[in-house]
């Protein structure tokens, strides 16, 4: 059996790309919003262009192009139908009176200014037609062609939310040796090498503080709050030993050039998923924390990017369905 989503090719469906093309599953003109669900995820209500959207019915109807974030895969904007509604369609005239009409058509009743005719008896077939938005505006007059029956209308929710839990990884880490004033000047050929992340003083080393960023990533989640974020701390296994690391929040998205900043509220951990406090959650959701850094006295060192889970998130979230 063909599902809807066969009738994609991969590109279409990838996350990674800037526009996708979902299936209408509902529109609500009032609130300018179109519900789609994009390859197999949930249908999620969107602001929309105007269209004359089709709501799905079987596959290869009703489809829509699907503005996506190139981050995070988020679907944020419908951007139009792919196969909309003709601008001209049949209806049934139900009631007429000297200028305006009643018309029956997509599971909805019109009052419709009409274009002077012979109707005949009622109910009779008629032409009507839809503005950009696929809403009747006008009687065009008698048809020959009965309408279809109508679609399937769901209403969005007056407020509906989801909860969301999504594995994030950092896209850079490494460690600030401050006696150098330099980036990644410590066992860079051993322990995962230069994206792993140190802190303290230890074998001759110098105050180390280590960082590791995640960019938008976070703030493109859409958050309206992040409720619990994990953080995997693990061990390189220092010949010295792995005492806990301590973790703070960090404004750098990106790799600074000089010494890393940090600040607010700590966490200590190793070798396990590591609970973040609320205020680095909430930092994260605004975009005032983007990256986290290592801040403790006693030396150790913890994995960093492309070294596995090291400094993964595990971030769970609440936004709108």
């Amino acid at each position: 059996m063909t599902s809807d989503l066969d009738l994609f090719t991969p590109a279409e469906l990838a996350p990674s790309g800037v526009v996708v093309v979902g299936l209408v599953r509902g529109v609500s003109v009032s609130a300018r919003l179109v519900q789609v669900a994009v390859a197999d995820s949930t249908p999620l209500w969107l602001p929309a262009q105007p269209g004359r959207y089709r709501v799905s019915t079987g596959p290869g109807v009703g489809m829509a192009r699907v503005q996506v974030e190139p981050g995070s895969g988020r679907p944020v904007l419908v951007l139009g139908p792919v196969d909309p509604l003709d601008p001209v369609v049949p209806a049934s005239m139900t009631a007429s009176g000297a200028t305006t009409a009643t018309v029956s058509w997509n599971g909805g009743s019109y009052t419709l200014p009409f274009l002077p005719a012979s109707y005949g008896s009622l109910p009779r077939d008629v032409w009507i037609g839809l503005s950009d938005w696929g809403v009747p505006f006008l009687v065009h007059g008698p048809s020959a062609v009965a309408p279809a029956p109508p679609p399937p209308d769901p209403e969005p929710p007056a407020s509906s939310t989801v909860q969301v839990t999504q594995t994030i990884g950092p896209q850079w880490s490494g460690s600030y040796r401050h006696t150098r004033a330099a980036w990644d000047r410590w066992n860079t050929d051993r322990y995962g090498g230069r994206s792993t992340l140190y802190q303290g003083n230890g074998q001759g080393s110098g105050p180390m503080t280590g960082l590791a960023v995640y960019g938008d990533q976070l703030v493109n989640l859409g958050a309206i709050s992040i409720d619990r974020v994990q953080v995997r701390l693990r061990s390189v296994g220092l010949a010295s030993g792995s005492p806990a690391v301590t973790v703070q929040g960090s404004i750098h998205g990106s790799p600074p050039g000089g010494a890393p900043s940090a600040s607010g509220e700590t966490a200590s951990g190793m070798d396990a998923w590591l609970d973040l406090p609320a205020s680095i959650r909430n930092g994260m959701r605004t975009g005032a924390f983007k990256g986290l850094a290592t801040v403790g006295g006693a030396y150790s060192a913890v994995a960093g990017a492309g070294n596995g889970d090291g400094m993964v998130l595990r971030v769970t979230y609440t936004r709108n369905a």
